[in-house]
């Protein structure tokens, strides 16, 4: 079990990772005042912002980080948030609470204390349709829901290089290696690499 703690926490503090190397991208591309513009400006492709997409996934990786740390926790509801955070439009607001929550995950990497609630049962709930406020409850666990937060990460990841390319101004080079690209993703790309060079 400690092996699959230490994998989902670095795991998203791989996606945390990637957060902070676009904020350092888009300040030496642009410097940090037009950065902090550039950070809540709206994507017309995307109709969202880096800040909002940065927000909610730190969201998701936070509350499943709860669920495993605090055994009295039994339900996790997603689609409850607070939107239009100062994480949202401040830059440096942004940064400090990624390495927050980078810094939790090194904790919780690095400690048995939280090995026998990883396993405890928990309700993931979601609405499942734009046009009901209804959640339904899913059954899941602790480190269940570790795993979905950093596999949902990196689909926001994917959109936020829509933006980073479409909106900011960067070029796919300015980002770190396999920005937004899932685990499976990446693997395949490796395996076909080394079979066109074999």
């Amino acid at each position: 079990m400690r092996s699959l703690l230490q994998s989902l926490c670095r795991s998203n503090q791989g996606l945390l990772a990637q957060k902070l190397g676009l904020m350092d991208a888009v300040v030496a591309k642009h410097g940090q005042t037009k950065a902090e513009d550039m950070y809540h400006q709206v994507c017309p492709i995307v109709q969202a912002t880096v800040g909002q997409h940065i927000r909610h996934s730190v969201d998701h990786i936070e509350r499943a980080i709860l669920a495993a740390q605090d055994p009295e926790i039994r339900k996790i509801r997603y689609d409850v948030r607070e939107r239009g955070g100062e994480d949202e439009h401040n830059l440096d607001a942004a940064r400090a609470r990624v390495e927050h929550v980078r810094d939790i995950l090194d904790r919780m990497a690095n400690s048995n204390a939280h090995l026998p609630v990883m396993s405890h049962n928990i309700e993931a709930c979601f609405m499942l349709s734009g046009t009901s406020p209804i959640e339904f409850a899913l059954p899941s666990t602790a480190a269940r829901e570790l795993g979905f937060a950093a596999h949902h990460g990196i689909h926001h990841m994917a959109m936020v290089k829509i933006i980073a390319l479409q909106t900011l101004g960067l070029d796919s080079n300015d980002l770190p290696a396999d920005f937004g690209k899932a685990p499976s993703t990446s693997n395949f790309d490796r395996q076909q690499q080394r079979a066109q060079s074999s």
